[in-house]
């Protein structure tokens, strides 16, 4: 008796999945279908011995290939992310048969990474996939490279066109703001402004509409400006950047939301070194929920970030993007989480 040939429904019903959800999979019609899905259907049409054309052959063929995946990290000194995303990232290098290639560039020489003789072997024999990049690299680098690769970078975005994991800045910011509000404060400062640095612009666009928002003006001089070495490389010298905010602690700004954890720390420092008590005088609030070197000060208030989801989810993306090139790009956003600590309380009395 010969083998009764497999369908698409029998696929179907051995994933609990609808006939027309394997049928769009098995055909390369991905617009509304996640890639696990994808995955698991190409899979078992495999293992059950379904065939239907050659399209199909070399669809199963594609999504079940093993992949060699780069990761290139340019050195900063404000390193924790990189050890949780890239832990993320090995999570899910089995289910999607990938292997990492992970490689630091220093920043001062990040130019020579276009260079084959200081590139890593995998990426000059032409043998990865795709790269994954993260921290923040020069605009004139990045547009080389995703002219010979496809890439996903992690948090920065940058003006060539590229696939974006982070995390939904905006709402953190909003958490960190409505904290702050709830206690009572009424005049909030952002302190960390910095036009270089991604992150930066998006948290302080992020406070100017929080702002808003609560009914609250935005008063330009509660901004105060800092130097990208002050949020990538822990520069510790405010110097012509504390002043500022002095004068506006002394006009009443009393609650400070901070461009990321290390900044939140450095303000809350030397506010202590000048004799303001924290939270007592200040309320501070920093984002990240990242920094060990709290020098000193209380354990900040800030948000949660996700940090090994990113990296997982960085590395579906360019495998997304790998095996289906024409896919429109995508800006992946996480989900953060307000961390109450030490470090803010209600408004002293005038």
């Amino acid at each position: 008796m010969s083998k009764r040939k497999i369908n698409q429904k029998d696929i179907a019903e051995s994933l609990s999945l609808s006939v027309a959800t394997v049928s769009k999979a098995l055909r390369g019609d991905y617009s509304d279908i996640n890639m696990e899905t994808r995955a698991r259907v190409v899979n078992m049409a495999s293992q059950m011995g379904y065939m239907h054309g050659t399209h199909h052959q070399q669809a199963i063929a594609e999504e079940t290939a093993s992949l060699w995946v780069g990761v290139l990290i340019l050195r900063k000194l404000h390193e924790w992310q990189h050890t949780a995303y890239f832990a993320g990232m090995s999570e899910k290098c089995a289910k999607l048969n990938v292997s990492l290639v992970l490689h630091y560039v220093g920043e001062d020489a990040c130019g020579e990474i276009l260079n084959p003789a200081h590139q890593p072997p995998a990426m000059r024999k032409g043998e990865l996939s795709g790269l994954i990049l993260v921290n923040r690299w020069p605009e004139e680098i990045v547009a080389e490279l995703a002219a010979k690769h496809p890439c996903v970078s992690v948090q920065h975005t940058y003006k060539t066109p590229l696939d974006w994991v982070g995390v939904d800045e905006a709402h953190g910011i909003d958490a960190l703001c409505d904290h702050l509000y709830g206690l009572g404060h009424r005049r909030i400062g952002f302190f960390g402004h910095c036009p270089q640095v991604d992150i930066a612009r998006s948290r302080f666009a992020a406070y100017v509409s929080a702002m808003y928002r609560l009914g609250l003006p935005f008063e330009p001089t509660y901004s105060i400006g800092l130097a990208a070495a002050h949020l990538e490389d822990k520069e510790m010298n405010l110097t012509g950047h504390l002043e500022p905010a002095l004068k506006q602690i002394q006009n009443g700004v009393r609650a400070w939301v901070c461009a990321n954890d290390w900044v939140g720390y450095l303000l809350c420092r030397n506010l202590m070194d000048r004799g303001y008590q924290i939270p007592k005088d200040v309320s501070i609030v920093g984002f990240d929920n990242s920094e060990d070197n709290t020098l000193g000060c209380p354990r900040l208030t800030s948000v949660s970030i996700a940090a090994q989801k990113v990296g997982a989810e960085a590395l579906r993306r360019l495998i997304g993007r790998v095996r289906h090139p024409s896919s429109p790009l995508l800006r992946v956003m996480l989900p953060c989480k307000l961390f109450e600590a030490q470090t803010t309380a209600h408004p002293p009395r005038p």
